[in-house]
């Protein structure tokens, strides 16, 4: 048997070998982006079905389930005499894009984990009054949702619970206050990050959505995804207040009411933050204009430029000693962190693959005729698919996965009754509310291992009311779309 020492050997043989082959994956799927190279194409897919073997020491159960389902999809393809080869060679096209994204958008979390400024204004966030700290932590994790995705819930959750907890001795139950304080905080953060999926370039449902159906409007999509993420915002701050209003007049009544603390806005790091925001905004506009490539794919190649930027400028020193502290730092990135986000691409992956398979499956014509879908109302349309994404999360299907379905069945339709634009929109609100309601979602179980608390309590249990309005006020939100 091999020592301890050998095993470390061959583990790190192991990862190094993973890290090479995600690093390749991404830069085969960014030359097939950017050129007509069809080996490109072909060299990702291979990549992405090698993939799970390169990292089967990271698998867990929920990557050996959705495997097994990619494997169970491909065997009911053939079965069902379907062209496997251009089916399979599709879904295979899609998990390599899809995975590329993940790991090129990690890459921006990876920026900011050692930076003072995400940290500074962070903090800041947490701090506020009772007044504004709602708004302002569904706002901050909002914009962080935007820069370092599901990094916004692993930075602010910590930031969250020091704050909360600095006054109470270690181990002690957390007081009634206390209690309120945090629960409203997380429910902010994580309905805050949530909506960021509507309309964001960095958003994974935004990189999925044009891969499917074409004609869609990628402007229109944000501005109207922008505009339903505000509607949110109030609504999901509405419901707050209201739902604390009778315990803060308790509390008021008492003579309990915790004083607010004076924060003073950081300045200097929001300077620093902002320079990046303009720095990858500028550089993915650019980057599309040149290439004639959507948005998406224009950050996927400002990402990993701007990453090396921010990571020289957190470098102190100058001269040789930056650089080397630059170097250092990068490689570290590429061979120690990257092998860590295998699952998350593995995951993403193989919802791209197996929501393109199902939907081939599924006779998307005969069923929108069995249901006379000509003739249905817009909005109901509109508001079925949103409903969908979500219900099918409560049985654990990734909201990813059932988009990717939803997305390719839709394009499969001879006709909507709706605009191909407005239909992506509500694809994309379903993955919205399913991240806030539905313990399976990647937000929630992110949130629950960062904080403590079980996914079902961040979602149904403090999250259900919130949720059932929000489906109520999409469909009035959708009636206005359909009727402009």
């Amino acid at each position: 048997m091999p020592d301890s020492g050998q095993a470390a050997t061959a583990g790190a043989t192991a990862s190094r070998g993973l890290a090479w082959l995600l690093l390749a994956l991404v830069a085969c799927e960014l030359v097939d982006l950017y050129t007509a190279l069809t080996g490109a194409g072909l060299l990702s897919k291979a990549l992405v079905l090698l993939l799970p073997l390169a990292a089967w020491r990271s698998i867990a159960w929920r990557e050996a389930y959705l495997l097994g389902l990619c494997a169970l999809l491909f065997g009911l393809t053939w079965l069902f005499d379907k062209p496997v080869l251009e089916i399979s060679g599709e879904g295979l096209s899609r998990a390599a894009f899809l995975a590329s994204f993940i790991l090129l958008m990690a890459l921006l979390r990876e920026g900011a984990l050692q930076s003072r400024s995400v940290l500074e204004i962070g903090t800041f966030l947490t701090r506020q009054p009772p007044q504004r700290r709602y708004l302002t932590l569904f706002s901050g994790s909002h914009f962080f949702a935007v820069l370092i995705n599901l990094g916004a819930l692993s930075l602010l959750s910590p930031i969250i619970q020091r704050g909360v907890r600095a006054q109470i001795p270690e181990g002690a139950p957390l007081d009634d206050i206390s209690e309120v304080r945090e629960r409203r905080q997380l429910s902010a953060v994580l309905r805050g990050f949530s909506w960021f999926l509507v309309w964001s370039p960095t958003a994974v449902t935004q990189a999925v959505m044009p891969t499917l159906m074409s004609g869609i409007d990628a402007t229109r999509l944000m501005l109207t995804g922008l505009a339903l993420t505000l509607l949110m915002l109030a609504l999901s701050w509405a419901e707050d207040t209201l739902r604390w209003r009778g315990y803060r007049k308790r509390l008021q009544a008492e003579g309990r009411l915790p004083l607010p603390t004076a924060t003073r806005f950081p300045a200097r790091a929001a300077r620093g933050l902002g320079l990046v925001c303009l720095l990858l905004a500028g550089s993915s506009l650019a980057f599309t204009a040149l290439g004639g490539v959507s948005i998406v794919s224009g950050v996927m190649l400002a990402a990993p430029l701007v990453v090396v930027l921010w990571i020289v400028a957190q470098q102190e020193g100058s001269g040789h000693a930056r650089r080397a502290a630059a170097a250092e730092r990068l490689r570290a990135v590429a061979f120690v962190s990257m092998p860590g986000y295998a699952r998350e691409a593995i995951f993403i992956a193989c919802a791209g693959f197996i929501g393109t398979l199902a939907a081939k499956l599924i006779p998307a014509a005969a069923v929108a005729e069995a249901i006379a879908l000509d003739g249905q109302p817009g909005w109901l349309v509109l508001w079925v698919l949103t409903m969908l994404v979500w219900l099918f999360g409560q049985a654990g299907l990734s909201p990813i996965t059932m988009a990717v379905f939803l997305g390719s069945v839709v394009a499969e339709l001879p006709a909507l009754p709706v605009d191909i634009t407005l239909a992506a929109l509500a694809i994309a609100a379903g993955t919205a509310v399913c991240t806030g309601g539905a313990p399976f979602s990647s937000g929630a179980v992110m949130l629950a291992r960062a904080t403590g608390y079980p996914a079902t309590t961040l979602t149904w249990r403090w999250n259900g009311v919130y949720t059932a309005v929000a489906m109520v006020v999409l469909a009035g939100f959708y009636a206005l779309l359909t009727r402009l």
